[in-house]
């Protein structure tokens, strides 16, 4: 029987340990909630999946402090109309096919990558997210050149995303359909390899295969029996690093990775929540936590789509960008939905399921907001509990009604949060376009302002609050990487003192 993947992260609520149970410093071990099951970049979207799969391969690009910097990709050139992308790769990047064999990556591998992510066969939930590109060519194996529809401002951002990692077509159909379902099935670029994985899946270890001056030797991976919260473990030192809510008290090195706001988000193709009265009757009591009832105490209101880690330019996005309050909040939620009801000749909602993360802190409150629906609207809707990685494949699918969800994007760009709604008002096309040409030049500032504020108004999008995070580990790691854009853990530059 084939073992199933056991690496080395888990997802949001990872830990991590700096004294491994075999008394070297050059081994960094951890703890995790559950361990990551599928290490297919172009399909794998579960968080723990992603940083598992950003420690094992090297793409083109990553982000190092916040920036997009080359990886794989010695260098690049871009056409003058943007639509042009020639990449030259490095040719000591390597797939480890064994501790004594290995492969070198080519553009092939790249351009294969690309290819299954558009295929529809491969059912790729990042297939959107490369529809503009027209054509992929590979003139040597050291050369991509990627030609796409439209030109693209966040197209290097995309490629620093865990499903543009590299993928070896022979090895593909060697693996008959299975390819990153077990250790055997894998084959990935990084600096890490798994090495050793226990029957009962309870730890596993991953051993480095690249050599680095002071690196990280070995990782030790250990499921977490949540018997012990995380401050007191990193204290006693069985761990060195963890993620936190709000203040940090302990001693060590904190890196700042506040990049969630929990939403409200509808299936705008439902007949039913496709009319604006019926949103924004729902929305008057979840914006801002304004008319919620919670405990603003608990949480940091905000009304911005927007999370607090996009820029623009040198500067933060919201502090330059001040959302205008939509009308729909000085109106009254039953005469809106009365009006809804009239507009669909109905008395009633019907068949509505609303998501809750159930591993969040944020249950009690859509709870909360739940009972002001029943009280004063009347309505009556199912709430399902889920993961908030099972939410976020069932809003990808476009298998929902009512989402929360705290939203993490993949990239430092606005447009990921605008263009998600382009076909769903008359006016956001013209926007996304003006500010997809502007390529982040801070007169773009107004029509970033002017989509937001038409998303608001409408209701497509219903921001809640904002969450405050960030990452502690012991000093005596340095070059740990966290990428906000998903709370990604980026050890492969991580060193010991």
């Amino acid at each position: 029987m084939k073992k199933r993947i056991f690496a080395f992260l888990l997802s949001l609520c990872l830990f991590f340990t700096g004294c491994s149970s075999a008394g070297t410093i050059s081994t960094y071990t951890m703890v995790v909630d559950r361990m990551p099951s599928n290490l297919d970049p172009q399909v794998a979207t579960a968080p723990q999946d992603i940083l598992a799969i950003t420690n094992t391969f090297d793409g083109l690009f990553e982000y190092v402090d916040g920036e997009i910097v080359p990886n794989v990709c010695q260098s690049y050139t871009v056409s003058p109309d943007n639509k042009t992308y020639t990449f030259t790769l490095r040719q000591d990047s390597f797939f480890y096919i064994s501790s004594k064999e290995k492969q070198v990556v080519t553009s092939h591998d790249f351009a294969f990558a690309l290819e299954r992510i558009l295929d529809e066969k491969t059912m790729s939930p990042y297939r959107k997210d490369f529809e503009n590109i027209k054509s992929v060519q590979t003139p040597d194996d050291f050369t991509l050149v990627v030609n796409l529809i439209e030109g693209d401002s966040a197209f290097l951002s995309r490629l620093c995303m865990s499903c543009a990692m590299p993928c070896n077509e022979e090895f593909f159909v060697s693996t008959k359909g299975a390819y990153g379902l077990s250790v055997k099935n894998t084959l990935s670029n990084g600096p890490f390899t798994v090495n050793y994985l226990a029957d009962d899946g309870s730890y596993a270890t991953l051993i480095r295969v690249t050599e680095k001056q002071g690196g990280i030797d070995r990782i030790r991976v250990s499921l977490d029996k949540k018997e012990t919260p995380p401050e007191t473990q990193y204290n006693n030192d069985s761990i060195s690093g963890y993620f936190a809510d709000g203040d940090i008290t302990a001693d060590g090195t904190v890196i700042d990775c506040s990049n969630s706001g929990l939403s409200m988000y509808f299936d705008l193709e439902n007949a039913q929540l496709a009319n604006k009265n019926v949103r924004t009757a729902l929305a008057w009591f979840c914006l801002g936590m304004k008319n919620s009832g919670a405990n603003l105490d608990m949480v940091n209101q905000d009304f911005s789509i927007f999370t607090d880690s996009i820029t623009l330019g040198e500067s933060r996005l919201n502090d330059v960008i001040v959302p205008k309050m939509p009308t729909y909040m000085s109106q009254n939620p039953k005469e809106m939905l009365a009006q809804a009801y009239s507009e669909l000749d109905t008395n009633k909602l019907e068949n509505i399921t609303v998501l809750v993360p159930n591993d969040t802190k944020y249950s009690v409150i859509i709870e909360n907001i739940n009972q002001l629906w029943q009280k004063n609207l009347g309505l009556f809707l199912t709430l399902e509990y889920l993961p908030s990685a099972e939410i976020e494949q069932r809003i990808a699918r476009g298998n929902f009604d009512i989402a929360f969800y705290s939203y993490k994007p993949a990239a430092d760009n606005p447009l990921l949060f605008i263009s998600p709604y382009r076909d769903y008002h008359g006016e956001l096309p013209g926007y996304i376009d003006r500010i997809d040409s502007l390529s982040g030049r801070s007169d773009a500032n107004s029509w970033i302002a002017g989509a937001q504020n038409i998303i608001l108004e409408n209701a497509l999008c219903v921001p809640m609050c904002t969450d405050h995070s960030g990452y502690i580990h012991k000093s005596y790691f340095e070059g740990v990487q966290i990428n906000p854009f998903g709370n990604i853990v980026n050890l492969k530059y991580a060193t010991v003192k």
